[in-house]
C-alpha cells in the first residue's frame, strides 16, 4: 500500500511540475509575440528620426500610406481611453479617420493618463501605418514615437 501511494504522489508531483514549465513557457511566448516588438520599435523610430529621410505627411493623407514607416503630424482633437487601449484620434469621426493607438501592456512607458496629457495637442506620430476596419492606424508602443510640436 505504501509503494503505491508513493507512486500516486511522484505522478502528480510531475504533473504538477510539467503544468509549472507549460504556465512559464506560455506566459514567455505571449510577452515575446505582445511586447517583444516594442525595442526594436524605439531603435528603428530613433535611427528614423536621426537619418531625417522620413516622410512627414497630414492625418488626412494617411490612408495613401499604408505599410509605409512615416511621421503624421495633426493636432489630438479627440481621445479615449477604453482601459484596454487609448486612441489618439485627430478629428472627430474616429471611425473614418486616423487613429494613433496606445494599447495598455504600453501605458506604464507614457504619461499618466494619456489621452489626457496628449488632448489638444500638435504631434507628429512616427510608426508604419496600417488599415484597421477600413482606416488607417498606428500603433504607438513607446513615447519616442510621439513627437510634440508645441
Amino acid at each position: 500500500m505504501m509503494i503505491k501511494q508513493n507512486i500516486d504522489f511522484k505522478i502528480l508531483f510531475i504533473r504538477i511540475i510539467f503544468v509549472i514549465i507549460a504556465v512559464v513557457l506560455i506566459m514567455y511566448f505571449a510577452k515575446v509575440w505582445f511586447t517583444g516588438s516594442s525595442c526594436l520599435d524605439r531603435q528603428q523610430t530613433e535611427v528614423l528620426k536621426s537619418s531625417r529621410s522620413i516622410q512627414v505627411i497630414s492625418w488626412q493623407e494617411a490612408g495613401n500610406h499604408y505599410g509605409e514607416y512615416v511621421a503624421v503630424e495633426g493636432t489630438i482633437v479627440a481621445a479615449y481611453n477604453s482601459g484596454k487601449a487609448c486612441f489618439l484620434n485627430f478629428h472627430q469621426d474616429y471611425r473614418k479617420h486616423f487613429t494613433a493607438v496606445i494599447f495598455a501592456s504600453s501605458f506604464s512607458l507614457f504619461p499618466l493618463n494619456p489621452e489626457t496629457f496628449y488632448q489638444g495637442k500638435k504631434v507628429r506620430i512616427f510608426g508604419y501605418i496600417k488599415e484597421y476596419e477600413g482606416k488607417p492606424e498606428i500603433i504607438v508602443k513607446d513615447p519616442e514615437q510621439i513627437e510634440s510640436l508645441e
